[in-house]
């Protein structure tokens, strides 16, 4: 598998009225799509959609798998276009079944209005710590040989872990994580498309982790089968830098098969960017 970089991921071509399909393949270990290409590209089609504005809230749900080989075409349904609001709804297609929805929504930011927001939670410096993709590159012959693919090929972002030992799978004693993340590479300067797309595609790396990572001797020996059911995103920020990101997880329930994951992304200075839920299909394999 060649290693593509996010900007790529992240490309779309016209396909039609309303109609794009993507442009380059990323693949998870099993050779579906990434999860995080579907949210990211639906930003994408629906801000092409709706120029100048800029998306406040997602809602997705991932229907069934599609082959990251092959093209996946996204339509756009222009469902309103008001003053201060407007809404699209994006549906992914592959071999005449739709395989990905979203409901987006966008809201034209309004000055002088109340105004919070929380502070980001004490991490250490990223410039202290390694990725892990260096981690798995040190261990590669002692891990999982799935681990060692998934992150080995992706070349979109790298996330480093307060504890390298948390990012490579150790279980946890809480449910919760915390991840720096850096977009290879990060969209360029005003480009608000890029912006929102790549922030979309990041609120999918680790998300369901701390809903699983108590649960497994080792979170990716493939004891828990795990796939993400749907996921809900709301942008807090108009676009400001983002080539480093602090991403915090936390999970008030997991049971039935089910986990719940909820989470903040900050910026380097600490803002708040965005919140994320997800709630992701956790279930023990049977021998």
């Amino acid at each position: 598998m060649s290693l593509t970089d996010l900007r790529a991921l992240l490309g779309l071509e016209p396909s039609g009225d309303d109609r794009w399909r993507s442009v380059a393949a990323d693949m998870n270990a099993g050779g579906e799509v990434f999860g995080g290409q579907y949210l990211g590209l639906s930003v994408h089609a629906a801000m092409l959609s709706a120029p100048g504005r800029m998306p406040h809230a997602l809602s997705a749900f991932f229907l069934r798998s599609a082959r990251a080989s092959d093209q996946v075409e996204y339509h756009v349904e222009r469902t309103r276009d008001g003053r201060t609001f407007a809404h699209r709804r994006v549906a992914a297609w592959q071999d005449g079944k739709e395989v990905y929805r979203a409901e987006i929504s966008f809201h034209d930011p309004e000055d002088d209005q109340p105004f919070h927001e929380a502070k980001a939670p004490e991490a250490p410096d990223i410039e202290t710590l390694k990725s892990q993709h260096q981690c798995v590159l040190d261990r590669a012959d002692e891990l999982d040989p799935l681990v060692v693919r998934r992150v080995i090929n992706r070349a979109s972002f790298e996330s480093y872990f307060p504890d390298p030992e948390e990012g490579l799978g150790k279980p946890g004693t809480r449910p919760y994580t915390l991840a720096w993340l850096r977009p290879s590479p990060p969209p360029l300067p005003g480009d608000m498309i890029g912006y929102f797309a790549t922030l979309a595609y990041l609120t999918d790396a680790c998300a369901n982790f701390a809903g699983r990572i108590m649960h497994a001797k080792q979170l990716h020996d493939g004891e828990l089968a795990s796939s993400s059911l749907n996921h809900a995103i709301w942008f807090h920020a108009t676009p400001r830098p983002i080539d480093t990101l602090l991403y915090e997880v936390d999970s008030p329930y997991a049971g039935g098969g089910l986990g719940f994951n909820r989470g903040t992304m900050f910026d380097v200075e600490g803002r708040v960017l965005a919140s994320i839920t997800q709630e992701a299909l956790i279930r023990r394999r049977r021998n």
